[in-house]
């Protein structure tokens, strides 16, 4: 326990998705080390999966998630997360808690049947 980091920026997407960064994360909680929980960039569903994260994560070891959607001008799921006094609240509903939008996502770009 040599105290090499003091924290880390776990970034969702960087590391494979939600379950491998819950497993970072719980990794980081047993050595003792904070996290800065974010991704590389997103809009509603990726400050929905942030905010999941960020939660269920202790807050001694959670030092700030970032809420991507703040950035863009264009909401593109209902229920998202919103920042309100410099903070922001999980959704309550099931999953990620939020409702895409389809119609502003546009056509697939691939479509495997």
């Amino acid at each position: 326990n040599d105290k090499a980091m003091d924290c880390i920026n776990l970034k969702i997407s960087k590391v494979g998705g939600l379950t491998k960064a819950k497993q970072i994360r719980d990794l980081c909680v047993t050595l003792g080390i904070s996290m800065n929980i974010e991704d590389t960039w997103g809009g509603d569903i990726v400050t929905a999966a942030i905010s999941h994260l960020a939660h269920s994560t202790p807050e001694t070891f959670r030092l700030a998630a970032t809420d991507f959607n703040s950035y863009v001008t264009r909401p593109i799921a209902k229920g998202a997360p919103q920042r309100q006094q410099g903070r922001f609240t999980a959704s309550h509903g099931p999953g990620l808690g939020i409702e895409p939008m389809f119609e502003e996502l546009g056509s697939p770009v691939l479509d495997i049947h």
